[in-house]
């Protein structure tokens, strides 16, 4: 298979106008989709971050991610109040106020963790956003977009956001989170994970975020992530639809050529027995002519004469 069917070898942008963003801690935001956001911001868009839960120096770490926010350009997040490590057992109630939001703030983009995540509470996001994001866009005329983001392992992406313009900007957005960074270091592995994520996008590309992005419609959301494999089954199996459609595009335009040229044939046997009838009919005529008694004194006169 073509690498290209495995991971997207050219960077496209997020799309958005109204953008809604589930993170289930303070930091995933900007760990996730901050270079996205940054574009997006810059691009005019109206965004709105939810930050689902709250736990040990709940303080502190909002007042981080408003910092952050300030320098990618997007309002102050908005704090729910769901228990820090237990969105999963509070599945239903996060789904029912994520919906709520959904239909009071009326998103064409929605950004969650993917549900490869290692975290309890990123996988039960992405659940979330998935099944309100479905029963918000069972209602809408226009699709919603949900991009699903990485941040402690990777996804299998389908779309990948060239972020190098912006990335020192996200590089300091990482650097307020001051809590989480003396623990781990978080803004040093993201950046890892972002250059990683240019390996496919040429020279020009050095950061890069990743994103599965899905269509909710009317008609519904597929609630689970492809595997990588899965994945590149399913372009194979669409490059190799494109490919049977040029081949019934070039076989019907062939066919055309061929019902003209055999119309033409036809027009030419047509013709050709046209005047091989026409033929016929001369020479019997000429047989005629010779056979009548004028011909035939004409033909001794003209030998008396010397001219036969």
């Amino acid at each position: 298979m073509r690498e290209a069917w495995y991971v997207p070898y050219q960077a496209q942008p997020l799309e958005g106008e109204r953008v809604l963003v589930l993170a289930p801690h303070p930091d995933d935001e900007v760990f996730g989709c901050g270079g996205a956001l940054a574009q997006l911001a810059a691009q005019g868009a109206t965004i709105q971050v939810i930050i689902a839960t709250q736990g040990a120096g709940a303080e502190r770490r909002l007042a981080e991610s408003t910092e952050a926010a300030a320098l990618l350009g997007y309002p102050a997040p908005i704090n729910w109040d769901f228990a820090d490590r237990g969105l999963e057992q509070a599945i239903e109630a996060l789904t029912e106020r994520l919906l709520n939001t959904l239909l009071d703030f009326e998103p064409d983009l929605l950004l969650a963790p993917a549900n490869t995540e290692m975290h309890p509470d990123h996988r039960a996001a992405c659940d979330a956003a998935l099944k309100a994001g479905a029963r918000y866009a069972s209602t809408q005329d226009t699709p919603l977009s949900i991009a699903l983001y990485e941040i402690g392992v990777p996804l299998p992406a389908n779309q990948l956001v060239d972020i190098s313009a912006v990335f020192e900007r996200k590089a300091r957005a990482m650097q307020c989170f001051d809590s989480q960074l003396s623990e781990q270091r978080y803004a040093d592995q993201i950046g890892g994970l972002n250059h990683y994520r240019s390996y496919t996008l040429g020279l020009g590309v050095t950061q890069a975020e990743a994103f599965h992005v899905i269509k909710a419609t009317r008609d519904g959301v597929n609630l689970t992530l492809p595997s990588v494999q899965d994945q590149a089954l399913w372009r194979c199996e669409a490059a190799l639809e494109q490919m049977r459609e040029k081949h019934a595009q070039a076989q019907s335009a062939l066919n055309q050529k061929l019902d003209a040229l055999s119309a033409r044939q036809q027009e030419t046997q047509t013709a050709l027995a046209q005047s091989e009838e026409r033929r016929r009919h001369a020479e019997q005529m000429l047989e005629t002519i010779y056979a009548t008694r004028g011909w035939r004194w004409l033909s001794r006169l003209k030998s008396l004469l010397g001219r036969g």
